[in-house]
């Protein structure tokens, strides 16, 4: 077999488990589909451990393998690095889907478990075998979306949803650094393979921060770390993915990768090592206070992260070869944990540590593996942690970094104790009532615990067999020499004698002289005596109390979690409070609301007036197009190619979205008695795209938007509105007509062109209009509005200018309107309550993005404005369809909560929908957006921060949205009567399809669009 197919097998192979969880959904039962899970992570865990014999010179495997997004190849790299980081995802991965098969056996969504999971780990091995950065940064956020739908899992739990939404908005928020460093190294060196020279020479200090706030965030390190005790109400396997395999791995992956591009400054390493130190301090002692034991030990992943990004900013090839080891132990022992809290709080309903005890005699293998895992952790002899952290104290002392070495000393003093106060509270001491009749786990959740404690004994036992095999050549690759030195127990000739052979001893007395003066204490408690019934003396407990110095407390009123949590808290109260970060960013976020609310009330005041501020506006921004613009300065610019015709991209688009809504029509009995005139305007504005001749396709345009104003006069509310919209389109026709009259590349001509289009698009400062017609008409004739019939006039637009070149001369005043657009309303996004009057914001969000595109007349900007739009017409037509069926049954009036529960593939979509529109990836928006972020940053920084602002703003509004009105839990019990009609789920289905499979291999649509992108 090929090195590079044994690449390929991995990713393809959790991709096709995927695929087929869904084909045999209806068949099998969830204990079989688990089954199939596991066995489909098998050939991918062999595959890569094929792999790592071939690169253990510190050589790689390099493969082109197509194109996938015009001048970006789908090209993949593989060195020791990549094989570590993909042991752990195939490996561990596997070990918690084998757990999953008695966890998940009972979960009616195991299917969609099963398949997020298997995603979830083929996303993370994409990663890591990607040499393109954009396919890099795809994988990047596909392993964030499984994450944010499996932590989602049970999306009726508040505290499920909760997590969920804390997840997405920090981790993806924070994504946008990376994705900003791409496209600087993308501008610079003109190539997105990292294993480019160019690369390398292109990568400076801005690069490397971006980039770093966006590893922070994955890998949950100060003050991006708040997320991750908040996503501890997701299912166990899922929890045990996140934290030792497959999410924070990822941050971690990242760090040491850019050890790839040579020698760091001394500022970058200083920087990661402190950043890991904070970290490591911090998350230990949060880790200290908590109650909740998943909690307890997702704060205990901040501060084990902490060591290895500790090392990996020490940068030495000890410290390196440290910090990786000891990431690839905390897979073993962190998920061996995890899913020990897992079996604990399957067997008693809890994870409240002062409800849990005496667990050890009735669950004993589950006790052994948390033993063993719980030792690595703290890093006891012979257990994983032992030689990982030893290395990283030799490596911090050799660096002169004494400090950061005392700070992950005490730090370990610390886990030593949060592992020694669980493990009392959960496995020792007396049976509680919640406890009084706990069982051991099915045998698959006893294999997936046991063979992962099983790897943390063989780590400690022999380090050498990781460091010889995995962690020498990953020196290699870097060029750090032949690699280190690790004998039996972590034994270090690289570290020195005394903290080698003098550090293990001390560690061992330390046990010993620690187990005799509990134990002499023990023995010389006093002991409470009783007198029974018939005179005889009998114990008076069922224990033996807790040492504490002085007297043991009785059993039954022992020290509890909670009781050690209390007294920490209230000696340490103002650390606390001054490390709650979330403080800050709550404040932030009350800012942003008191913006949007003083924004709203100005547009309700428009929305008021909108007829006659309809007029007075266009003339306005007429008047300034033809007298004031002319003179502005332009930006020089390389221009684009011609377009011959309307993109077939931008036509086919259109008329699955024109389709899809007809379908949607005809479905909902409410609207159905519009489906003939919704067909002749959807019918007439494809037509026109396909019209060759300027006239004939401007004609039947115009005429698609005068049947929308028969369809709103059918079905608008009020007067109002419909005179509203009847002026918007004679506006916008009239400008679009006169200009087609005039002379080309007159000042006049300009004008009028650019009016239409922005009075049609609802541009800045005309988009009151739109949001006046949000609540008079049904979502599927919004939905035509904006899907099909504004893009098609967008598609007109395009050919306008370029029959007349001189309309788009790249301006920094109409750059900055546009996204003055995008950053007014998505600002505006976060007051709305309105799904519909969400949906018209964000509608005229992305219309700033079309026309930054068109304006620059750049050829990347062109084609990022085509994909754009594209993405919109799907996106929007698969937005409105999801709310058509809630809207039917009278649910979109007020204000809607857990829709979900009743219409769940509209839940479905909507998710999607959003993600598309927002162009996270693997979707088709991603196409468009990444290269309209480009077309900003090559003008100007300032502009790509003002766009990539909106659409983080954008991202919590739409996040609110999805978890404020379709997940939570229902009011009321929930009806097992389809609510949702069959075409309205086919269509929600067919759409998002396309999204993806353009999204996916962007390539697909080159005959769509005449080879442009």
């Amino acid at each position: 077999m090929s090195d590079v197919a044994l690449i390929l097998i991995a990713p393809c192979s959790l991709l096709a488990g995927a695929a087929l969880q869904i084909l045999i959904a209806k068949l099998c039962s969830a204990r079989i589909k688990g089954i199939v899970a596991t066995l489909s992570c098998l050939p991918a865990l062999l595959a890569v451990a094929g792999t790592a014999p071939l690169l253990q010179s510190g050589q790689a495997i390099h493969a082109n393998l197509a194109g996938w997004d015009g001048p970006l190849a789908l090209v993949l790299h593989a060195d020791a690095l990549s094989v570590l980081f993909a042991l752990m995802g195939t490996g561990i991965g596997g070990f918690v889907l084998l757990y999953s098969i008695g966890y998940m056996a009972h979960d009616k969504a195991a299917t969609r478990f099963y398949a997020s999971m298997l995603v979830f780990i083929a996303g993370f091995v994409g990663l890591v075998f990607s040499a393109n950065l954009l396919i890099f940064y795809l994988c990047w956020e596909l392993v964030g979306l499984c994450s944010f739908s499996l932590v989602g899992f049970w999306y009726t739990n508040p505290e499920a949803v909760s997590g969920a939404r804390k997840v997405l908005l920090m981790t993806h928020i924070a994504g946008y650094g990376l994705l900003a460093g791409i496209l600087l190294l993308y501008y610079r060196a003109g190539t997105a393979l990292w294993t480019d020279p160019a690369v390398a020479h292109a990568f400076t200090g801005g690069v490397f921060f971006l980039m770093l706030a966006a590893l922070v965030a994955k890998s949950v390190q100060v003050p991006l770390h708040t997320w991750i005790p908040e996503a501890m109400a997701a299912p166990t396997p899922v929890s045990a993915l996140l934290h030792a395999a497959c999410y924070v791995k990822a941050g971690v992956y990242l760090a040491a990768r850019l050890h790839s591009f040579g020698a760091w400054p001394a500022s970058w390493g200083q920087s990661l090592m402190w950043i890991g130190t904070l970290t490591m301090a911090v998350g230990v002692m949060y880790a200290m206070v908590q109650t909740d034991l998943k909690r307890m030990l997702a704060f205990s992943t901040v501060s084990q992260i902490g060591y290895m990004m500790m090392g990996l900013g020490i940068g030495t090839p000890l410290a390196i070869t440290a910090g990786l080891l000891h990431c690839l132990n905390h897979g073993f022992f962190k998920g061996g944990l995890f899913l020990t809290a897992g079996s604990v709080q399957h067997a008693t309903g809890t994870r409240d540590m002062n409800e849990l005890g005496g667990l050890a005699p009735k669950m004993p293998r589950t006790t052994l593996s948390w033993l063993i895992g719980i030792g690595s952790m703290v890093g006891f002899p012979l257990m994983s942690g032992f030689a990982s952290k030893w290395m990283l104290y030799a490596a911090a002392l050799q660096s002169n970094n004494v400090i950061p070495a005392m700070i992950a000393w005490a730090a370990s003093l610390g886990t030593v104790f949060i592992g020694a106060k669980a493990t009392s509270a959960v496995f020792l001491g007396p049976a509680e009532e919640k406890t009084e009749n706990a069982h051991e786990s099915p045998i698959s959740m006893q294999w997936g615990m046991g063979l992962l404690a099983a790897g943390s004994i063989v780590l400690g036992i022999a380090p050498q067999l990781a460091v010889n095999t995995l962690l020498n050549p990953v020196l290699r690759a870097f060029s750090l020499g032949q690699g280190v030195n690790v004998t039996w127990l972590g034994l270090s000739a690289d570290a020195g004698m005394f903290s080698s052979i003098g550090g293990l001893m001390l560690a061992i007395i330390s046990l010993v002289l620690g187990g005799l003066i509990y134990a002499i204490g023990y023995a010389a408690r006093p002991v409470p005596v009783a007198v029974s019934a018939g005179g005889t003396a009998v114990l008076g407990g069922r224990g033996g109390g807790i040492f504490t110095g002085g007297e043991p407390l009785p059993d039954r009123d022992r020290l509890t979690a909670g009781d050690f949590s209390d007294i920490f808290l209230q000696n340490w109260r103002s650390f606390f409070q001054w490390t709650n970060v979330d403080r800050a960013y709550l404040g932030v976020w009350k800012g942003l609301q008191a913006a949007s609310r003083v924004l709203a009330a100005g547009v309700a005041w428009m929305e008021q007036n909108a007829l006659w501020l309809v007029v007075a506006l266009a003339a306005a921004v007429l008047a300034a197009l033809r007298w004031i613009l002319p003179g502005a300065p332009s930006i020089t610019a390389a221009p684009a190619s011609e377009l011959p015709q309307v993109p077939l991209l931008m036509i086919a688009s259109c008329g699955v979205a024109a389709t899809a809504l007809l379908a949607v029509t005809f479905a909902i009995k409410g609207t159905r008695a519009h489906a003939s005139l919704m067909l002749l305007a959807g019918a007439s504005a494809v037509g026109g795209l396909m019209m060759p001749g300027a006239w004939l396709r401007l004609g039947l345009l115009e005429l698609a938007a005068l049947l929308t104003v028969v369809i709103v006069y059918q079905t608008a509310r009020s007067q109002t509105a419909k005179n509203v919209y009847l002026a918007v389109v004679a506006i916008s026709a009239t400008a679009s007509i006169a200009a087609e009259m005039l002379d080309a590349g007159s000042q006049w001509q300009r004008a009028l062109l650019l009016t239409g289009i922005c009075v049609k698009l609802a541009a800045v400062p005309l988009f009151f209009w739109l949001l006046r017609l949000a609540d008079e008409v049904p979502a599927v004739v919004l939905g035509l509005i904006i899907a099909v019939i504004d893009m098609a006039a967008f598609g007109e637009f395009l050919m306008a200018t370029q029959a007349n070149p001189g309309v788009l001369i790249p301006q920094a005043t109409i750059l900055y309107a546009a996204a003055l657009t995008s950053l007014l309303a998505a600002l505006l996004m976060l007051s709305q309550r309105s799904l519909k009057r969400l949906l018209v914001l964000s509608t005229v969000e992305d219309v700033g993005f079309l026309l930054l595109g068109a304006a620059s007349a750049t050829q990347i900007g062109i084609d990022g404005a085509i994909a754009a739009a594209a993405t919109h017409s799907l996106g929007k037509a698969l937005l409105f369809a999801c709310l058509s069926a809630p809207e039917a049954g009278g649910e979109l009036e007020s204000n809607p909560i857990a829709l979900a529960s009743r219409y769940p593939v509209s839940a479905f979509g909507f998710l999607f929908g959003m993600l598309a529109m927002l162009g996270v990836p693997p979707l088709l928006g991603f196409i468009g957006r990444w290269r309209l972020y480009e077309t900003a940053l090559r003008i100007s920084p300032l502009l790509a921060a003002v766009f990539i602002a909106s659409s983080i703003l954008a991202l919590i509004a739409y996040t609110l949205a999805l978890t404020r009105n379709w997940w939570g839990p229902p009011d009321e019990p929930v009806s097992q009567d389809g609510r949702e009609p069959r075409l309205v789920q086919a269509a929600i289905v067919v759409l998002f399809l396309i999204l993806l499979a353009g999204g996916a291999w962007p390539d697909l649509l080159q005959t769509l669009t005449g080879g442009r992108l």
